[in-house]
């Protein structure tokens, strides 16, 4: 629109000029033509020029000035300002007239509900735009005015708006993602209120937050596997004398846990979350032999020694219920670990002679924990594995401790 108007001023103001050319050229020659007097040629060309330039100046206004005060009339009544009028002087005039249209329309009386939502959202901080049931503007505060920066009138619709819906969702294209647009149904008026918040710091505490998690979360892996790899090499470099067989098996582990842990967590890295499990069938006796034994707990296996699962997120999880065992026992830790099947399903069954769970309700919520040096992420990982496997974890105290109960979809026959 702001180059549309400089165009057509430009075009007025050409005009005027071939106006005032046409005129004080030719005068200008018939003058010389009768005096032959060079300095009176001058000067009446110079008045005649004056009285052109007068006149054009004040054609101009007359034309541009309603134009002008009826455009800052508008953009002040949209920025929400009252006790404004345009008082125009000439009664006759049809800027008068039109003036009084716009005047009328501004300041219509409007349904009582709205006078509701003006009392209520006039001086509100955030966007808010109302809609008839035709979805048609009836309300508008200054700062959806000035977040759209679109010229908006009491009528217009949704779509002259800006606003879109598709599912039920609405969006704009000047509220971008740091806002956070909601479209409410009155269902007493038929009318849609659409509000605004923005939501940019609360998106970059949560992206912060999130990281910070995460950082979190691979720290605790690394500190559950390198801390006994660390234990077995100081062992046995406290020997006078290596054992090759003893070193063998040292270093064999260190290769495994160093093995897995990489893969774990080049997974865990790539996708900021947990791999997609890749079930298969492997010998969940051996694995959780294993791992007890780095962690320092006692292990009694019971049930069927052949487990379908991913291995290497399993793996994970028993690393750290054996540590949470150890960490929660002051006598010789001990695990008993069933594995069955029941109704279909592949059941993992681990029990150990601790005190049980402090806090039932919230063991398996992220980043809590009763522990003075615990960060809260051991069940919480444990938890997140299981439901990758689409399956179910359940936590209970029984009167030997505590026990975790996961139930894993079945594999199909070998």
């Amino acid at each position: 629109m702001s180059n549309f108007k400089v165009s057509h001023k430009a075009k007025v103001i050409s005009t005027f000029t071939g106006i005032f050319c046409a005129i004080i050229v030719p005068s200008t020659g018939w003058i010389y033509q009768f005096s032959q007097d060079v300095l009176l040629t001058t000067t009446l060309a110079i008045c005649l020029s004056y009285l052109l330039i007068m006149c054009i100046y004040r054609l101009f206004n007359a034309y541009f000035s309603p134009v002008a005060q009826l455009q800052a009339y508008i953009d002040a009544k949209q920025q929400g300002q009252s006790n404004l009028s345009l008082g125009y002087k000439d009664p006759s005039s049809p800027w008068t007239a039109l003036g009084a249209q716009i005047e009328t329309l501004f300041n219509k009386p409007a349904p009582q509900s709205t006078h509701l939502i003006d009392g209520l959202f006039q001086h509100w901080p955030h966007p808010v735009a109302l809609f008839n049931e035709q979805e048609q503007l009836i309300f508008f505060n200054h700062p959806m005015y000035q977040q759209l920066k679109t010229p908006l009138l009491r009528g217009m619709s949704m779509a002259e708006c800006g606003f879109t819906v598709k599912d039920k969702q609405c969006s704009h294209a000047k509220l971008n993602q740091n806002w956070q647009v909601q479209r409410i149904a009155l269902n007493d008026t038929k009318q849609t209120l659409i509000t605004a918040s923005y939501i940019g710091h609360q998106l970059q505490d949560a992206k912060r937050q999130s990281q910070a998690d995460l950082i979190r979360i691979l720290s605790h892996e690394l500190n559950n596997s390198l801390t006994p790899m660390a234990s077995m090499t100081d062992t046995l470099l406290s020997t006078e004398t290596l054992n090759e067989k003893q070193t063998r098996q040292v270093l064999t582990r260190v290769k495994s846990r160093s093995e897995s842990l990489l893969q774990f967590i080049k997974a865990y890295s790539e996708l900021s979350r947990l791999p997609a499990a890749k079930p298969h069938y492997f010998d969940l006796q051996t694995l959780a032999t294993l791992n007890a034994a780095e962690q320092n707990i006692q292990l009694n296996f019971a049930g069927e020694s052949q487990c379908f699962a991913d291995k290497l997120l399993i793996e994970q999880l028993l690393i750290n219920v054996f540590k949470n065992t150890f960490e929660a026992t002051h006598s010789p830790a001990c695990i008993t670990l069933r594995c069955f099947h029941q109704a279909g399903i592949q059941i993992l069954q681990l029990t150990d002679n601790g005190p049980g769970f402090a806090n039932l309700e919230h063991a398996i919520q992220p980043l809590y924990t009763t522990k003075k040096t615990g960060n809260g992420l051991g069940l919480a990982l444990c938890n997140d594995i299981i439901q990758k496997h689409n399956g179910q974890l359940q936590l209970a105290n029984t009167e030997h401790g505590a026990q975790i109960t996961i139930k894993l979809p079945q594999g199909s026959t070998k």
